[in-house]
């Protein structure tokens, strides 16, 4: 069996000229939703073929193409399951991948010549669920942190001012002794970790303990906060430090992008670490902006130096409520701790209370200097993307609902969850939606893919949608040579079967 490759870019004025014409190869009455407008964008830009050639497949012989199985995948998680059993139904779902053998050609479906009996689908979705599973878990993360970065690179997903924030944050798993290095840990039911600083030993141990792993990621924030780009990620045992996953998804996307794509690392305190800076600083040219913990020499002098009598800063408003007011400052050089390569700056903010008077503050360290006193706490808040990355991959996408506790499969579903996350927030930018990449995948699904009845039309490797309306028009004004061909081409059989026999 033979296979021609047939992938469909949106191609509006090709296919016009020539519905004009009568010329139509196939046409379809669907509703257009907001699946079939993403689906038509990765196509389009060829993403899976590409990723495809350096995916780590397990498989010595390809019977499936790669290209597909990730599509596969990638369409599972738009529709938000890690089950391959709801693979066939989805797969249906959608004129783009519901005309799949249309798209990619073939005869009686399948891919490897070897079915005897006519069948619905193109692969079987046990088949894609095997693929996933014997590909190793630390073979996947690097693929991602490496090959999957350079593509989006390729395709300006990270912005020239190159802000990325490093974060870690945990995914609570069923209490199942088979979630293979889950562990214990002080987290709510969102995997958010119990502040237990203030807690007596005996508040401590009231403490709840939930199975979970810990997953880092490393996320790109576009300069006006209105997109998110996961450019890396590392998961691990619900136990791992923060600094021991961090580290290596700096390496894989340095390595694989350049020493020149991120310019700032913004990171909470939990990477206040010597080597950890001098690294980033001096291994992946970047910048690093870190809180101060309350403990730190650093912060002791800088507060020494805001009261002194001789200090002759000024304070800045930052923000002014009702109740209270915050404002910030600059604080001249304190060099560096010991360990730490780097010079470093200090940025204070102070929080008074305008009933009680009382005053509290906190600062931020950063390897460049800063502009003005507010430029460090503008770029801290950039952090809050990431607060919003793990609200929505966790209530929305449902990172941890596994549906196995094998290594792989976790692994595949955190992976291409991130993906397509990140895909999507591509397309819409890509769209010019940037109103809608704060909403959550359900919201553009209600929103977009409910869409009105239209009529999609193929010519040669392109597609159009035009509304009911809009195509009965065209068809109303064609001339009799076209309209001839137009009921020659309606009358004769254009089931998928039968365009594959062609």
């Amino acid at each position: 069996m033979q296979w021609r490759t047939v992938l469909y870019e949106e191609g509006r004025s090709e296919v016009l000229s020539k519905l004009r014409n009568g010329e139509v190869e196939y046409a379809d009455l669907s509703s257009w939703s907001y699946q079939d407008k993403f689906f038509a964008f990765l196509l389009g830009m060829r993403f899976f073929e590409q990723c495809a050639q350096s995916y780590p497949s397990p498989r010595k012989k390809e019977e499936v193409p790669v290209w597909f199985l990730l599509c596969c995948e990638v369409q599972m998680r738009l529709h938000t399951t890690s089950a391959h059993s709801r693979l066939p139904g989805i797969l249906k779902n959608g004129p783009i991948l519901s005309r799949v053998k249309f798209n990619i050609g073939g005869i009686n479906g399948g891919f490897n010549g070897k079915n005897r009996k006519e069948r619905a689908m193109p692969v079987d979705s046990d088949c894609v669920r095997k693929f996933v599973k014997d590909t190793p878990a630390d073979s996947l993360r690097d693929w991602y942190g490496q090959s999957v970065a350079s593509h989006l690179r390729s395709h300006r997903a990270f912005e020239k001012h190159g802000i990325f924030v490093l974060d870690q944050t945990h995914l609570v798993v069923p209490d199942n002794a088979h979630y293979e290095d889950s562990a214990f840990m002080p987290v709510d039911e969102h995997g958010q970790l119990i502040d237990m600083s203030h807690m007596s030993d005996e508040q401590k141990s009231g403490v709840p303990r939930r199975r979970c792993y810990a997953l880092s990621l490393l996320v790109h924030i576009g300069k006006q906060q209105d997109y998110r780009i996961i450019a890396g990620y590392q998961l691990g045992a619900g136990t791992d430090d923060e600094l021991v996953q961090g580290q290596p998804i700096i390496n894989r996307f340095t390595a694989a992008v350049g020493k020149d794509v991120m310019k700032l690392l913004v990171v909470d305190r939990g990477y206040i670490d010597a080597a950890f800076i001098n690294e980033v600083y001096y291994g992946a040219h970047a910048d690093i902006l870190i809180p101060m913990r309350d403990t730190m020499d650093m912060y002791g002098y800088a507060l020494r130096a805001v009261e002194s009598e001789e200090w002759k800063g000024t304070w800045c408003c930052w923000k002014k409520e009702d109740d209270f007011i915050e404002e910030v400052t600059l604080v001249e050089h304190l060099g560096m701790w010991e360990g730490c390569k780097v010079d470093l700056y200090t940025s204070l903010m102070r929080k008074t209370e305008l009933k009680s008077g009382k005053t509290t503050y906190w600062g931020l360290l950063s390897t460049f200097e800063p502009k003005s006193a507010k430029e460090a706490f503008q770029y801290y808040e950039m952090r809050i993307g990431v607060e919003e990355v793990n609200r929505q991959i966790k209530c929305y996408w449902y990172i941890n609902r596994f549906t196995s506790p094998h290594r792989s499969l976790i692994e595949s579903h955190v992976l291409f969850t991130l993906l397509t996350y990140s895909l999507v927030q591509m397309h819409l930018i890509n769209a010019h939606c940037q109103s809608l990449t704060n909403k959550t995948i359900e919201t553009l699904k209600h929103e977009e893919a409910a869409g009105n009845n239209c009529v999609i039309v193929y010519f040669r490797g392109n597609f159009a949608v035009f509304g009911i309306r809009e195509y009965t028009g065209i068809v109303a004004q064609l001339s009799e040579p076209a309209k001839e061909r137009i009921m020659k081409w309606v009358t004769d059989d254009h089931t998928p079967a039968a365009r594959a026999d062609d």
